[in-house]
């Protein structure tokens, strides 16, 4: 004889994996409620290091707007589909273009947010390389030929090269002035991103490379370089610092050469032939 079967049937599978896939949802959502509008993650404070160029207060009216609010939240408010940084790097990607594009001497900004409810910035300087004229202003730019500031001819710094024969076209803050279209202007950059390598800030007065083939540098009052073409730069730099660091300088009323990149020729203008 057959046993009846119990009355009690079983939940179907398609049943318990809709309940199952409910119960993860709703965990889910309370997950992201508590990551993302929970004020333990609330931004209390901003992190900003001591610059040459900026205070405090510089960078910080960037990031002011996000005091008290959510820092996940703030987090992917910043992101940016051009950017690969993830989420989990927890930078504020909008925030550090914006700082870089209103304080160009700053670059490499990092902004982040930390679980402690603190954003922190990090940045590196950008240094004061050379000197360029435009339309009567005098543009200082660092070591790639990025525009740091401009002067007028009042206030024109004099610690720095002033370089004659970059023909530019316009300029903007922030942005390099080589466009890989004038050499002239490249072999200026290249040349004073060497001289900052040989830290031989103050050397030189005026860097003329007017002529490609041919560059002049001047140190004042009487001191005149012919350093030739781009060809071996470093090593004309390295000889020219050389003999500066022995007593050449500007007094010296005298020409030197350093043309060849082998040796160095040194001639009192007194003894120059016509």
């Amino acid at each position: 004889m057959k046993k009846k079967k119990d009355g009690k049937s079983k939940m179907p599978r398609w049943k318990k994996a809709l309940i199952t896939a409910g119960v993860i949802a709703a965990v889910a959502a309370v997950a992201v409620f508590v990551l993302f509008y929970s004020p333990l993650f609330k931004i209390r404070a901003i992190d900003v290091p001591e610059f040459e160029h900026y205070s405090e207060s510089d960078v910080r009216q960037y990031l002011e707007k996000y005091m008290g609010k959510n820092g996940l939240r703030t987090v992917i408010g910043n992101s940016s589909a051009s950017q690969s940084k993830s989420f989990f790097s927890m930078e504020l990607v909008k925030s550090e273009e914006e700082i870089m594009f209103a304080c160009p001497y700053l670059e490499n900004v990092t902004v982040k947010f930390r679980m402690n409810g603190t954003l922190t910035v990090e940045a590196e300087e950008r240094r004061e390389s050379f000197l360029t004229e435009y339309c009567d202003t005098y543009i200082m730019c660092d070591s790639h030929g990025v525009v740091l500031e401009t002067y007028s001819e009042e206030n024109v710094p004099d610690d720095v090269p002033l370089v004659k024969g970059i023909a530019l076209s316009g300029y903007k803050l922030g942005r390099s002035i080589s466009d890989g279209k004038d050499k002239n202007t490249d072999v200026a950059i290249k040349i004073c991103g060497l001289m900052a390598q040989l830290e031989m800030e103050g050397y030189i007065d005026i860097i003329d490379v007017s002529d490609y083939n041919n560059i002049y540098m001047f140190c004042a009052p009487s001191l005149t370089i012919r350093f030739g073409g781009p060809e071996d730069s470093g090593v004309k730099l390295s000889l020219l610092k050389s003999v500066m660091d022995d007593g050449v300088d500007g007094d010296s009323n005298a020409t030197v050469t350093v043309a060849d990149g082998k040796q160095v020729t040194f001639v009192k203008n007194a003894e120059r032939e016509d």
